[in-house]
């Protein structure tokens, strides 16, 4: 039993180049929540992101009325149209 102790112990010791924000995950479920927050950090950033841009476009092109309809972050352009990629 001291064995596998240590052994579990072993296996979670941080390794010298692990990120310091896996240092203090111990548990799997920690570790799928972590990652659902960054990844929602990330989609947060860049709404921000996206919602800058349309606000700084409109500014600059104040004299224009800007189309928005049917703009979304998730969008691209292809051929001329907006697609919703698959």
């Amino acid at each position: 039993m001291q064995e596998e102790l240590g052994a579990l112990q072993l296996s979670m010791t941080p390794v010298e180049d692990e990120p310091e924000a896996a240092r203090g995950l111990s548990t799997r479920s920690e570790l799928v929540e972590r990652i659902r927050v960054l990844g929602q950090d990330v989609l947060d950033g860049i709404k921000f992101g996206f919602d800058n841009v349309v606000d700084q476009l409109k500014v600059l092109n104040s004299r224009v009325e800007l189309n928005t309809k049917g703009l979304n972050m998730l969008k691209r352009v292809e051929n001329g149209q907006l697609v919703i990629p698959p």
